[in-house]
């Protein structure tokens, strides 16, 4: 139980204080730790290198520049799987929770993080099968979120049956694609990711920064600028991922540095970034937008180098409606004792009773006499001045 001077802390107060350094650090070293002694057993236990690799996925379609099992025998591409760790993902997940988001944007992270944790073992084995699901989930994801948000954009969009049908005509040609283009072409993989991905960032960007200039509220800037940022990251790798796609075979990796993949490297990087940058914007949607209400005190906030979506939940009172709740002030007196704005307030209302039953008196001695007893009261000395 947290405790300060004044006694014990409500849980509402404990769960809305802005984010701390600690907590970044310890979500961000747990996930790393967990997938790094993960990667750490395999690369001890793993002592022979098959023709096929350890996990009999050789030759794969989905095969990247960076060369195969050339780090340790049992992790199919290094560099990759390291900065595919679901970070992004996790702190998102973890900010969801503390701040209580609701659970459309719980919906959207948790997914984050199983489509980063895919990633991972997508290019710790080159299975086809674990590529071809990450990159349906990566689409499903933006999908989800197109489903639940995309009726900020326009009217035609507030119709949930015309945003079903656009999702499921998607999807369709999203799994089509990835079932038969990886194996109909040289590199096949790679090309697939960009021409599945880069339309639809590169129409997201544009839409974002569209409606990030037609903003009138400052509450809308907020958000679409969020969002065009996330997208500027996201296309920027879009832009990286078609230079592999071309180069990268054969000048998109360092040989003399354990095969290092500084293009799909950086890829990576830019798209933890963005996503979750993205994924702050979508908080920041669903709570300065949709749900402005349900919130209070909602900003975007800044640890360090870290912008995060802060926000404290109103607490529904007895008759259902959403109220604020008060946070204790050191100069509160405790016990029964009335707060000195109160006991100014009804002394106040007291003064300005007996000014106007006095006006109604005739001049006189009496009048005086209580004209002089009020202007020593502080509650109207200076409406009797």
């Amino acid at each position: 139980n947290c405790k300060d001077s004044r006694g014990p802390l409500s849980e509402t107060m404990a769960t809305t204080l802005p984010l701390q350094g600690r907590e970044v650090l310890l979500v961000v070293l747990t996930v790393v730790t967990l997938w790094c002694s993960a990667l750490l057993y395999l690369h001890v236990n793993v002592a022979d290198k098959t023709l096929n690799g350890f996990w009999g996925t050789l030759p794969s379609a989905w095969d990247h520049p960076e060369p195969n099992y050339l780090v340790s025998h049992g992790i199919g591409e290094f560099w990759s799987v390291l900065t595919t760790i679901p970070v992004a993902g996790a702190l998102l997940f973890y900010q969801g929770r503390r701040f209580a988001y609701g659970p459309k944007v719980m919906l959207i992270y948790g997914l984050t993080c199983c489509m980063y944790t895919l990633a991972c073992f997508a290019h710790l084995t080159l299975q086809r099968h674990v590529f071809s699901t990450t990159v349906t989930a990566v689409m499903s994801n933006a999908l989800l979120t197109f489903v639940m948000f995309s009726h900020v954009v326009h009217r035609a969009l507030q119709s949930v049956l015309l945003r079903l049908l656009i999702v499921a005509v998607s999807e369709v040609l999203l799994i089509g694609t990835v079932a038969q283009l990886p194996y109909a072409i040289n590199h096949g993989g790679v090309w697939t990711l960009f021409i599945v991905q880069a339309p639809g960032v590169f129409l997201a960007t544009g839409l974002a920064l569209m409606m990030a200039r037609l903003s009138t509220r400052k509450e809308e800037k907020t958000t679409y600028d969020l969002v065009f940022t996330s997208g500027c990251l996201l296309s920027s790798a879009m832009v990286l991922s078609l230079v592999e796609c071309l180069i990268g075979f054969e000048w998109g990796y360092l040989q003399n540095f354990w095969g290092f993949p500084y293009l799909h490297v950086a890829i990576h990087l830019l798209e933890q970034l963005g996503i979750y940058i993205f994924g702050v914007g979508v908080a920041a949607l669903e709570v300065l937008l949709l749900r402005p209400k349900d919130f209070q005190n909602a900003k975007v906030s800044q640890l360090r180098w870290l912008i995060y979506f802060y926000c404290e939940p109103r607490e529904p009172s007895k008759d259902g409606k959403c109220s604020v709740t008060a946070t204790p002030s050191p100069t509160e007196p405790s016990g029964g004792e009335s707060p000195p704005l109160i006991a100014e307030f009804i002394n106040g209302a007291l003064d300005r009773g007996l000014t106007q039953r006095v006006e109604k008196r005739p001049e006189g001695k009496g009048t005086t006499l209580q004209k002089r007893k009020r202007t020593q009261s502080p509650g109207v000395a200076s409406l009797a001045a």
